[in-house]
């Protein structure tokens, strides 16, 4: 039978990790507002690509870009964790790499994070592992880093597309899988979008347009890049504090029955105590009387 002292540590060890959880709810929280502020923001940059590139594609629908070979490569791109205890947030993501991606050969598959990499390499031929940015001023050097990783397999080989594979939080979940075609970029969709001018002219621009243009698409490349960073790393703290909140749950049941169990127990001691001392006493009293 456990005895009192053995049931005090596992009620102190308890108690121990009830602190560790409470920590990382606190810090997945405010994760997922560090990063979903930021996709907020990117979006709002993203609305003013769409306008840039609506206003030359508006004064010259026949300018180009460039365009996915038909013989080209795959560039797959997936978004994951680097660190664990984050509920189902790297199978899902995982899962749904596989069921989208048909690798083809050559094609290339670039991975940030480790807790997908090992969920993946006995079914995909993993090009390169990359670590994932921990805060949102991490993000920016490693799109940087990504972007220069991607212009170096452009010159080696012809791309057909470039397709990104992340987690964003989700309306009716914690968040939802997502699978984005990052090149070529769809002139026609951007064309067709309706946007609102305050002015009732259209604004012009001074300087060469297929620079200009150029220089647009870049940083669309950028921002849709850093969105995805942004999204993936809200979804995997969201995911996590879901994590965190069944565990401290679990936690606090446990607890109650450990002291529930502490109690009883040392009620019985306490009983068993009494008994000896009344027995004692009895015994006593007996051998006076005799």
């Amino acid at each position: 039978m456990e005895d009192l002292q053995s049931i005090k540590k596992r009620i102190n060890s308890a108690g121990n990790l009830q602190t560790i959880v409470s920590t990382m709810k606190a810090h997945a929280s405010s994760s997922i507002n560090e990063f979903q502020n930021a996709a907020d923001a990117s979006m709002n940059y993203r609305k003013i690509l769409d306008k840039g590139i609506y206003i030359i594609l508006s004064k010259d629908k026949k300018i180009r870009t460039s365009q996915g070979h038909e013989k080209g490569i795959t560039i797959n791109i997936i978004f994951g964790s680097d660190y664990g205890l984050a509920g189902k947030f790297n199978e899902r993501i995982s899962s749904f790499a596989l069921n989208n991606i048909n690798q083809s050969e050559g094609d290339i598959i670039l991975i940030f994070g480790q807790q997908i990499f090992s969920r993946l390499k006995a079914d995909l031929e993993i090009s390169k592992t990359l670590t994932v940015p921990q805060t949102k001023e991490g993000i920016t050097p490693m799109v940087q880093n990504l972007l220069f990783e991607i212009e170096e397999y452009m010159e080696k080989k012809p791309i057909k597309e470039i397709m990104l594979y992340y987690c964003k939080p989700g309306d009716e979940s914690i968040f939802e899988e997502e699978k984005e075609k990052l090149f070529p970029v769809d002139i026609k969709k951007l064309e067709k979008k309706e946007m609102d001018w305050k002015s009732n002219s259209i604004p012009t621009y001074l300087i060469n347009k297929e620079n200009l243009f150029s220089d647009l698409i870049q940083q669309y490349f950028f921002i849709t890049l850093y969105r995805s960073f942004c999204y993936s790393l809200a979804s995997e703290n969201a995911s996590r504090l879901a994590s965190m909140q069944a565990a401290e749950k679990n936690i606090d049941e446990r607890l109650d029955d450990l002291n529930s169990e502490y109690r009883r127990k040392r009620q019985n001691q306490i009983t068993e105590e009494i008994n000896d001392v009344i027995s004692g006493f009895k015994s006593i009293r007996e051998s006076k009387n005799t």
